[in-house]
């Protein structure tokens, strides 16, 4: 797990998502976006840190082969996004769309991957 920062990017090597500042003369100058959030939602910079680190650690969690997730540690991290670490999960399986039906796994994520698919609603902050 990595994550690449820069003045105004910061991406995941895990995750598909990042955070970018945003420059425009507005109040929000020199806030933060994170990918998965709506646009509207501007963050610290240690936030959009956080916000990366928290999608990495929920699409690790989808691999059998690393260690257990620590829920605590994810809900602090949700926390100080201001979000529930649901919240989160939600918002980065609705970003997954479809695709993520390809993905080898457990027959349980299929059929809740399935159900968010076929449309049932999911209500997210």
């Amino acid at each position: 797990m990595a994550i690449t920062s820069s003045e105004w990017l910061m991406t995941s090597d895990v995750a598909q998502e990042v955070a970018f500042r945003v420059d425009l003369p507005e109040t929000g100058r020199g806030r933060w976006v994170l990918s998965y959030l709506p646009t509207h939602r501007r963050l610290t910079r240690a936030q959009a840190l956080t916000g990366l680190v928290l999608a990495e650690q929920v699409l690790l969690e989808q691999d059998s082969d690393t260690p257990p997730f620590d829920t605590e540690v994810a809900e602090l991290h949700a926390a100080e996004l201001g979000l529930t670490l649901h919240d989160v999960m939600c918002l980065l399986a609705l970003r997954a769309g479809p695709h993520i039906l390809d993905r080898p796994g457990s027959s349980a994520r299929n059929e809740t991957a399935n159900t968010v698919a076929e449309g049932t609603t999911v209500f997210a902050i």
